[in-house]
């Protein structure tokens, strides 16, 4: 039997306690590692590092160090397409600050299947 290295999927959100904005994205590594790799590209877009990131939204939920990463929804596919897809879907669902969304079709678009972000107001 061939597992997809998607069945792990996960969608997941990085919600700022100071200004309660929200980044949502998707992964197939544990919630730990995706979230040592944000912070190590805010470490290089800062400087901190010897080799220099780009400007990624997520910083904008990281940059006061008060926030909350969490799981929103364990989501086993096929596919990368599949994955962003469903990660598409959570951020026309919420107001998020991601910059970079895939384009969909009216048929990807079904919210009905979703469940809800945790709100932190």
């Amino acid at each position: 039997m061939n597992v997809s290295k998607y069945s792990t999927g996960k969608i997941y959100g990085i919600r700022c306690n100071t200004t309660n904005l929200l980044y949502v994205g998707s992964t197939i590594e544990t919630l730990n590692s995706r979230e040592s790799k944000h912070l190590t590209d805010l470490k290089g877009y800062m400087g901190h590092l010897n080799k220099p990131r780009s400007y990624r939204t997520s910083f904008e939920c990281l940059m006061n160090k008060n926030y909350d990463y969490f799981l929103i929804e364990e989501y086993p596919c096929e596919s990368k397409a599949e994955l962003e897809i469903r990660e598409t879907l959570h951020i026309h669902n919420n107001i998020c600050v991601n910059k970079m969304v895939r384009k969909i079709t009216l048929e990807d678009y079904d919210l009905s299947t979703l469940p809800s972000v945790p709100s932190f107001t």
